[in-house]
């Protein structure tokens, strides 16, 4: 990735002017470090978006000198377009439910959290893996490594986000309540739940889990047809989420967090179409 302190310091011209709206939440995207460029960031504002969730934050930002100058101005590009990062999104490859993995992402996890709290960042989601339905000896080592995790965010004044995916709604519940910290949450991603094919709606889980939701991925998905086992992520409204009908529940149950789209397709002309599309649904949605 090429230096981004000429392209920050470019971006001090007059911003391009976002759609005005009453906004009760911010508005934002997931937003791959790679793709950090001004005339993308640019395009992101023009939309109207306040905000962002970062991803890939890797060793290039975490490590020396050369780190903390890439960090920098990274996140100085996205303030000077009025976008700072509300959230970042962990990597850690494979999750922390694999204990042939779980050391080195629960490092790489904390050096993570460390780097988010330098930026004022204290929303982190992260995909965990599936825990195996079975209280057993490896659940409950796995509840106490997490309970470290959510110790470390305690003190960091961060919060740790489950990425839902491939876990039923129920069995997160009980995951949540026997890690026994409010420094655990979700960061919700309602098609996951249609494109892992899970026994639970969007619907149930904000029932079920509502207060612990900090982060709304606004991402639309089908089911999979009949011998698959994925589903297929779709333009935001178009799938069976019943997004515009799960979203206001959200909000009636107390959610104060940002929303952020996340559109899984290689940027260019169909993704910038479509993260309109969502913006434009959102922007209705988000009146007060």
């Amino acid at each position: 990735m090429p230096p981004l302190a000429s392209i920050a310091s470019a971006s001090a011209q007059p911003r391009t002017q976002g759609l005005e709206v009453m906004a009760r939440h911010l508005l934002g995207t997931l937003l791959r470090t790679e793709s950090v460029n001004k005339e993308y960031i640019a395009f992101l504002h023009s939309l109207g978006m306040t905000t962002c969730q970062l991803c890939r934050v890797n060793h290039q930002y975490l490590s020396g000198e050369d780190g903390k100058i890439r960090s920098t101005e990274l996140v100085e590009l996205l303030q000077a377009f009025a976008m700072p990062p509300c959230s970042l999104f962990l990597h850690a490859p494979g999750g922390i439910v694999n204990p042939k993995l779980r050391t080195n992402n629960m490092l790489h996890i904390a050096r993570q959290m460390r780097w988010a709290k330098q930026y004022g960042i204290a929303l982190l989601a992260c995909h965990i893996g599936e825990v195996p339905e079975s209280k057993d000896e490896f659940y409950y080592q796995f509840i106490g490594d997490l309970q470290e995790l959510a110790h470390l965010a305690e003190e960091c004044q961060q919060q740790f986000l489950f990425e839902t995916g491939p876990m039923r709604v129920e069995w997160l519940q009980e995951i949540l309540t026997d890690a026994g910290s409010d420094a655990l949450g979700i960061n919700f991603d309602p098609a996951n739940m249609l494109i892992y094919n899970l026994p639970n709606s969007p619907r149930q889980m904000i029932a079920a889990l509502a207060a612990r939701i900090k982060v709304m991925h606004c991402k639309d998905a089908v089911r999979p047809p009949a011998g698959e086992s994925r589903g297929k992520e779709t333009v935001l409204g178009q799938g069976e989420t019943e997004f515009a009908e799960v979203l206001p529940l959200l909000f009636a149950a107390g959610f104060t967090g940002p929303l952020i789209i996340e559109r899984e397709i290689p940027i260019g002309p169909e993704q910038r179409r479509d993260i309109t599309q969502a913006m434009t649904l959102l922007q209705a949605l988000n009146q007060d």
